[in-house]
């Protein structure tokens, strides 16, 4: 099979002719026809990540289908359709067991990372990991639900719990998760203020159902989120930029306020006064990815034509590396995917 391989963090993708890999237990062998080149690739590619080795096969945004089975998969069949979760989990502690697999006790890993990627012809994915894809999601659409659409959506629906009328700031909001987040408020009643860098990213956050779009390099966003709730605050924040706007959001947040933390790539750390918490009652949580019956509900409300997938472009197996300096200079709107 062809597949791009990182031989070391900080060097090239090379394409190379390979055997597939052999499905163990419970696992199934896909033919990728489809994988979305992410932020978190160029985190791996760049030594980011502890436990990554090289040599590896990057890409966990992956749609295809089925065309073997490991020892012990009933579930699937060759010939189906698939999409896959990023997590490899134990599915067995008590975080798994009650459908909150993205915080397992006994996290194993990633997809892309501990097994091989989708920059590939062929790759073996846990039988757990995977949904059902229908005929009517493109490859290139589908592989894009989990990360891109099931990340905000298990925000906005486990940890936010966002309710229709509110008014939402979104940060990081023309990235492909935050084109999406922005489709997902908006389709839950939600009013938003979209804050990326550049007329292109907030023209993109404007197509998508934002209210308002601030560039947080010209304008304070905070003052702009007073102004727009008459002084009050906005009711939430999802935040996908980390530390260069973590301080301005907080500005931002009314009393009885949620912020929830997706995304750090500008840093992770931010103070805060104990006492604001207390007196403003701030929630400030995590959010992590997707869960599957979550990729199983945002698939449908894709079906639906509730959430349209943003696919700026599909390119060959080729030119992930082009594509990665373009993400580096954030140039990309949406999701790039590579047909394989």
């Amino acid at each position: 099979m062809k597949a791009l391989v990182l031989e070391e963090f900080g060097g090239p993708l090379r394409l190379k002719e390979l055997p597939p890999p052999e499905p163990g237990p419970g696992e199934v062998l896909v033919r990728v026809r489809a994988c979305a080149v992410d932020q978190f690739d160029l985190t791996i590619r760049a030594g980011k990540l502890a436990h990554a080795r090289v040599p590896l096969i990057l890409g966990h945004e992956i749609a295809g289908e089925v065309v073997g089975l490991g020892p012990g998969v009933t579930r699937w069949q060759p010939g189906q359709r698939v999409t896959s979760t990023l997590y490899l989990t134990c599915g067995r502690c008590r975080h798994c067991q009650t459908g909150r697999e993205t915080i397992c006790e006994n996290f194993i890993g990633y997809v892309g990372i501990q097994t091989p990627g989708g920059y590939a012809e062929y790759t073996t994915v846990p039988e757990a990991n995977l949904v059902e894809l229908p005929e009517s999601i493109p490859f290139a659409e589908g592989a894009i639900l989990a990360n891109a659409i099931g990340t905000p959506f298990h925000a906005f629906t486990k940890r936010m719990r966002l309710y229709p009328g509110e008014q939402i700031v979104i940060t990081g909001a023309g990235g492909g998760v935050g084109l999406h987040a922005i489709q997902l408020a908006r389709m839950m009643g939600a009013r938003v203020l979209a804050v990326d860098i550049g007329p292109a990213k907030l023209e993109a956050a404007n197509a998508n159902g934002a209210e308002i779009t601030i560039d947080p390099t010209t304008h304070d966003f905070a003052q702009a989120a007073r102004d727009w709730t008459h002084g009050r605050g906005v009711d939430a924040i999802l935040e996908l930029t980390g530390a260069a706007t973590l301080p301005t959001s907080l500005r931002a947040l009314g009393k009885g306020g949620r912020l929830v933390i997706v995304g750090f790539h500008t840093g992770s750390k931010f103070a805060v006064e104990a006492s604001q918490m207390v007196a403003n009652e701030w929630e400030i949580l995590g959010s992590r990815n997707v869960t599957k019956r979550e990729l199983a509900e945002v698939t449908a409300l894709v079906q639906a034509g509730q959430v349209r997938p943003v696919v700026s472009g599909v390119y060959p197996l080729a030119e992930a590396e082009s594509l990665h300096t373009r993400l580096r200079q954030q140039q990309i709107l949406g999701r790039v995917v590579l047909e394989i």
